[in-house]
């Protein structure tokens, strides 16, 4: 049987224990026993309210007749246990959400573990070690006829739709969960930053745009790929590409992590030897686009801003299965951007980061960066704290909970009830539509991956990328489409099962009133039967 989320596993099996203990206490005490004499009682007291003599003695034994076996049969549907009926019997599973990598996900039970907290902490569930009588996974005929049946359903709806083509609210929200946190990382981009790319853009801004090359032209057109604002970024395609940028400038001081080239570090003497007091430096000067581009041990600025943390390298995965990009090149460019504006480098000159001045410029510049990130991480806090994550990951919980509460509880109302067929009928539809608010879920989650998609139309690749980063940060238009986002997918999660449980809330007392009508028609014709026949005899 395949249910609708990790704790539910558990709590389906927690639910069934308490149920069985309730009935064994109604049992043992002789509660259960108590709804018979209740019907006979009533059907006696109100025989003698409505005056009926001898003649109605036949009527009154037909009628606790009918009631008596229509109890028999709630009760041994609705109360009565077996083992053929055992949750022990059965595999109750679980199949997780496409993970964010696109991989298969796997379906984890509670009889080979789920391989979450819940293994543990809930271990007795599993076993029934936390109860002391006897086996406590008994589930009546009837409710397991219709939790079965609504999984299936369940499941069927989930196969039918499919999954929504691409859903970027993933990458949105991994995108916002990502940080920066190694220092070293952080030098190495503010150096970057300040050592070649303020140096390249500035001296873009003096050059002649005529000598720019046709390949440089195509790259700012208005319309391509990176469009004018390539060099408003460190890892400028244009600066890359442009000759006489990033392939030949240099970074100013040596970079931790490359070793000499003396081909290009020609202000080096080679083999080392000290000349006049001179001696080379541990460590090479690497080109800016070296710098940027290396992959492998060495490590450029763009390598390591994307794989500088698992979050960093699962996102990177995610955005290239679920977005268009021509490259893989064009890729990882379009999370260093997203990198790069998490690490939000300002310009330092060269020539402090050496020595004293370095070192007292810094301090004051880590007070100052030190107090504003303060006030950066609390707004991010703040903003985190009114995602919709929370709400994804409470509502299942919750579902899980209430249908633990549904199955503890349907015992002690079947024997209130007097074995009443209406609970037989209004509790199956509770359970129905309870373990129904999934396929909502499913349907919200399948609807918003397609609005956020409208959201965006046409865009692929980088261009798309884009409009993700400016929606985590301060972008006002893709702030708005967020918000207006957020608060439909809040809407739908909670409006649609409010709807869907009021509609079978309405169809389970209409069904409930049928079947009261139902009873009473029909011991009303025995009466008139029994009646009629005895006239006759007369």
């Amino acid at each position: 049987m395949q249910l609708d989320s990790y704790l539910e596993l558990f709590t389906t099996l927690y639910g069934w224990a308490f149920a069985n203990l309730l009935g064994e206490i109604l049992t043992g005490t002789g509660l259960a026993a108590l709804p018979f004499a209740l019907i006979v009682f009533s059907a006696w007291h109100s025989a003698k309210e409505e005056g009926a003599g001898f003649n109605g003695v036949l009527a009154l034994i037909e009628s606790v007749q009918t009631k008596l076996i229509t109890a028999l049969l709630v009760m041994a549907l609705c109360f009565a246990t077996t083992p053929f009926t055992s949750l022990h019997n059965i595999n109750l599973s679980y199949k997780p959400e496409r993970a964010a990598d696109g991989s298969e996900p796997q379906v984890v039970s509670t009889q080979g573990g789920t391989n979450s907290g819940y293994d543990r902490a809930m271990a007795d569930a599993v076993n029934g070690s936390f109860g002391r009588s006897g086996n406590l996974s008994y589930v009546p005929l009837w409710w397991y006829s219709v939790m079965g049946l609504s999984s299936g359903i369940n499941g069927a709806f989930r196969s039918g739709v499919g999954s929504a083509e691409r859903d970027l609210r993933v990458v949105a929200d991994l995108a916002r969960m990502a940080t920066i946190e190694d220092p070293a990382l952080l030098h190495d981009v503010q150096r970057f930053y300040s050592e070649c790319f303020v140096p390249a853009r500035s001296q873009y801004f003096s050059m002649d745009k005529n000598q720019i090359s046709v390949n440089g032209r195509g790259i700012l057109a208005e319309g391509s790929s990176y469009g004018p604002t390539d060099v408003d970024w460190v890892g400028s395609q244009f600066f890359r590409t442009e000759p006489g940028f990033y392939d030949v400038m240099r970074s100013y001081n040596p970079v931790p992590g490359w070793s000499i080239d003396f081909n290009r570090d020609s202000e080096y003497m080679q083999g080392g030897a000290s000349d006049q007091g001179f001696m080379n430096p541990d460590w090479g000067r690497p080109t800016c686009k070296q710098w940027w581009e290396a992959d492998g041990a060495t490590g450029g600025v763009r390598e390591r801003l994307t794989s500088n943390t698992s979050t960093w390298r699962s996102l990177l995965q995610v955005a290239q299965n679920t977005i268009t990009f021509s490259s893989t090149d064009e890729a990882k460019d379009a999370m260093a951007k997203l990198a790069f504006e998490k690490a939000n480098p300002t310009f330092v000159s060269p020539d402090k980061m050496l020595g004293d001045d370095y070192g007292k410029g810094t301090n004051a510049w880590r007070t100052v960066t030190g107090g504003i990130s303060t006030i950066g991480v609390g707004k991010q806090a703040f903003e985190s704290s009114l995602g919709m994550a929370p709400l994804l990951n409470m509502l299942p919980m919750l579902q899980a909970l209430v249908l633990m509460a549904l199955y503890m509880f349907l015992p002690l109302i079947v024997v209130i009830s007097c074995y009443d067929l209406k609970v037989m009928v209004v509790g199956g539809l509770a359970i129905f539509t309870v373990k129904f608010w999934a396929v909502m879920w499913y349907v919200a989650r399948w609807l918003d991956a397609h609005l956020i998609d409208a959201m965006y139309p046409g865009l692929t690749g980088s261009a798309l990328m884009q409009e993700i980063t400016q929606s985590v940060s301060s972008g006002q238009p893709q702030l708005y489409k967020r918000m207006i986002l957020n608060t439909l997918l809040a809407m739908m999660f909670i409006a649609l099962p409010l709807i869907w449980s009021s509609m079978m809330a309405w169809i389970g007392y209409r069904l409930g009133f049928e079947t009261s009508s139902i009873n009473k028609a029909g011991s009303l014709s025995d009466s008139a039967g029994k009646g009629s026949s005895v006239r006759l005899k007369r």
